[in-house]
């Protein structure tokens, strides 16, 4: 019997429950609620605290109306049927009968059945020949920084520190509050001025190992504004102050958690993000990550200093998101857990661009790609359930864009002049080159869906990967040649845009767009050259111009000698060892281009009647899982072989 029974009065109660509004009807139909990446990050003004019974009502409703997750996880059916095989993202069994599969990483990597294809196509065995003098280039640094007995004094603590005098000490300090800060906001920066000024700062850094090492990290990190940085580790002034820093790293990542440790993990990951030390960036990216949500800096909190602790974790989100995809490798962060609302950092605001909430939204669109099209799981997918995902996620990504203020907004005109200062031009190259980086990911993937179809969707991704490309080389004017600019934005994402052209100018040399591409490939040999000058020969990066020779030497020849589209023989004049260009012995691409217009020349055929071919990411695979060929991308990686573990790890 109820209450109001027992008063005398009429029961009025009944056993169905409230009907809720359907808020998944809301949306516009054709993309899904929980898809739009205002969904997923707000800044601060939005997250209005709900009350209990909102919690509950929402709760309910979300039961009521989701459905059971149609496509589990792989890990389900290993735990539940022990006859299931074992995968991996590399398998043959993945290429053959799941060959949806293909990485989320950049463009590097020459199989040996790609080789063998461009050998086919070229008639000749030139980009086998380029690709083997790399290969000798890459072991020849291995091999010679080996041998140098500072390798294996990586994680020792220097004998003494380095001096600085405290007005360069400031100056350096400074420098990183301008030039970083505002990129990596973690830091406070009145605090850290503040102690810097006290009079006891020796007694200080000599008592809390945290503080020093962050103290010198920032110093490395600032004086590369002052010609203190180096493309070679264990050079230059910034390493004597980093050198002090992983002295101290054994310690800290085995010592007691603290926010000065987690701050001092981060400085150094983001010094590694340099040529120098860029074999350490996935160590000390992926231990803050790890330290952050032991910290709980991921859950909402009423600690005094909430909001360093938020500041910091989304800048390590940020970081940790975008290395796991770039490198096709798996995030140690859930974002299922995550509660800390983005702060709003004024010194990360550009008139009306909030640079960090701009960065958490495309670390959690990055998240979100990687576990619904790059995962092992993913391999489940069908071929609908790819395409109808990826829809998804390139609806995300262009409401992510177009979230951006114009002056910052991708696929926008890029004007320098726009910008206030060498902080703010570089926070929008970035913002460009991971949107387009996120575009050729998505393309490559729907290329190799449909790489037996030619239908619109096809020449749609073939026109937007050409696309992404080139804006990526147009922007390379912009990019600073030093030490301090991420190894990511001034050599990876160059090289896989080079490759990208390479392959549409060899598959397609009679296209209207042909001539546009061979120009932009000859300035992406430019940037490589520079790059090698800039670097005091220690990269020999221009080698990577021979691609643009060979693909200029191929449409010439193909023009005038096979239009019936069979392979050519390498022209006698060509030396297939392709030693180093010289301006005064071979035509730039401009006046190539311009002798390749004349009356005898076959008629171009238009876009539309000639559609854009590229090639489907082939198998990379020797059957047992290890990969087979060679990546580029090696020629700029780490001169430092890591094989040097850090004291606390078992040898």
């Amino acid at each position: 019997m109820c209450l109001a029974q027992k008063r005398g009065d009429k029961c009025v109660f009944q056993a169905y429950r409230r009907k809720f509004r359907d808020t998944a009807n809301l949306s516009s139909p054709s993309v899904t609620p929980s898809c739009d990446i205002g969904d997923d990050v707000k800044s601060p003004e939005y997250h209005v605290k709900p009350n209990r019974r909102e919690i509950s009502t929402r709760t309910q409703t979300t039961l009521a109306q989701d459905p059971p997750d149609p496509l589990p996880l792989y890990v389900d059916q290993l735990i539940e049927d022990h006859r299931v095989p074992g995968r991996t993202r590399y398998l043959e069994t993945i290429v053959t009968h799941h060959d949806s599969y293909i990485g989320s990483a950049s463009i590097g990597y020459f199989s040996e059945s790609r080789i063998r294809a461009l050998t086919n196509r070229l008639g000749h065995t030139g980009v086998e020949c380029l690709l083997n003098r790399i290969s000798a280039v890459v072991s020849d640094r291995y091999e010679r920084h080996h041998e140098q007995p500072a390798t294996d004094k990586l994680w020792q603590k220097p004998e003494s520190l380095p001096e600085v005098d405290g007005t360069t000490m400031r100056l350096y300090v400074s420098s990183y509050f301008s030039q970083l800060h505002p990129v990596y906001p973690f830091l406070d920066r009145s605090k850290f001025e503040q102690r810097i000024s006290n009079v006891s700062l020796a007694a200080d850094l000599a008592g809390d190992i945290h503080w020093s090492a962050l103290y010198h990290t920032v110093l490395a990190l600032g004086c590369q504004y002052h010609g203190g940085g180096a493309f070679e580790p264990g050079k230059g002034k910034s390493w004597k102050f980093y050198q002090v820093a992983l002295g101290f790293a054994s310690d800290i990542f085995v010592g007691a958690e603290c926010m000065g440790g987690l701050q001092a993990i981060t400085a150094m990951a983001i010094f590694a993000l340099n040529f120098s030390y860029m074999h350490l960036d996935s160590l000390f990216i992926k231990q803050a990550a790890c330290v952050a949500q032991r910290m709980r800096l991921n859950a909402s909190s009423d600690a005094a200093d909430q909001h360093f602790r938020y500041r910091t974790f989304w800048v390590i989100y940020f970081l940790e998101k975008t290395l796991s995809f770039h490198h096709g490798i798996t995030s140690v962060i859930m974002d299922s857990d995550i509660g800390c609302p983005v702060p709003i950092i004024p010194e990360s605001v550009f008139g009306d661009y909030n640079w960090l909430t701009a960065c958490a939204g495309l670390a959690r669109f990055l998240s979100r790609a990687y576990e619904s099209l790059f995962s092992i799981s993913a391999t489940w997918n069908t071929e609908a359930s790819y395409y109808r995902k990826i829809d998804t996620m390139n609806s995300v990504l262009e409401r992510w864009r177009q979230s951006i203020p114009m002056i910052f907004r991708p696929g926008e005109p890029f004007r320098a002049q726009s910008f206030h200062g060498s902080c703010e031009t570089f926070i929008a190259l970035q913002t460009h080159f991971y949107y387009h980086n996120a575009c050729i990911a998505l393309c490559r993937l729907t290329l190799h869906l449909g790489r037996h179809s030619d239908g619109p969707r096809q020449v749609a991704a073939r026109k937007a990967i050409m696309q992404a490309a080139r804006s990526i080389i147009e922007l390379l004017r912009h990019i600073d040649m030093e030490a301090y600019t991420p190894v990511y934005i001034l050599a990876h994402l160059p090289l896989s845009a080079l490759f990208i052209l390479f392959d549409l100018v060899i598959h397609n040399p009679t296209h209207p767009e042909t001539a546009s591409n061979l120009a932009l490939l000859e300035v992406a040999g430019g940037h490589f050259s520079r790059l090698e000058y800039a670097t005091g020969g220690s990269l020999p990066s221009s080698v990577l111009a021979e691609f643009a020779y060979i693909a200029r030497t191929f449409v010439r020849t193909y023009r005038v000698e096979g239009n019936d589209g069979s392979t050519i023989a390498m022209p006698t004049n060509v030396n297939t060892d392709l030693p180093r260009r010289q301006d005064d012995s071979l035509p730039s691409a401009a006046s190539f281009l311009e002798n390749e217009t004349h009356d005898h020349q076959p008629p171009l055929a238009s876009p539309d009647t000639l559609p854009l071919f590229f090639p489907a990411i082939d198998d990379m695979d020797a059957g047992d899982g290890s990969l087979t060929g060679f990546d580029v991308t090696d020629l700029f990686g780490t001169s430092i072989p890591f094989d040097q573990n850090l004291p606390f790890w078992p040898k």
